[in-house]
């Protein structure tokens, strides 16, 4: 099962790859507009503040806190089905033989 879904898969990205090729070429062969002038921003402020508020501050504590948790969450699901596939690997196998 999972060498047909390897080979489905890799004949859909060569689909995806030649296509692609294929409008890269025509896109490269279109004739391209004349670029307009952009007027120039205006440099950086000299007194920008160097240090992010309070509110800044706290709430990058809470999105790294989420993000710390998330992985973790991540990290225990993925060891918990790993231990299941091979328990039932091992069952399967068994059963066999």
């Amino acid at each position: 099962m999972s060498r047909l879904l390897l080979a489905c898969v890799f004949a859909l990205m060569s689909v995806v790859g030649f296509a692609a090729g294929a409008t890269a070429q025509e896109a490269a062969n279109a004739p391209v507009p004349v670029a307009q002038q952009t007027t120039v921003n205006p440099a950086p402020s000299v007194n920008a503040p160097q240090e992010p508020s309070p509110e800044e501050r706290a709430e990058t504590k809470r999105k790294l806190w989420m993000g710390g948790i998330a992985v973790l969450l991540f990290v225990l699901v993925y060891y918990r089905n790993k231990k299941r596939w091979a328990a039932w690997r091992k069952d399967r196998a068994a059963k066999k033989g």
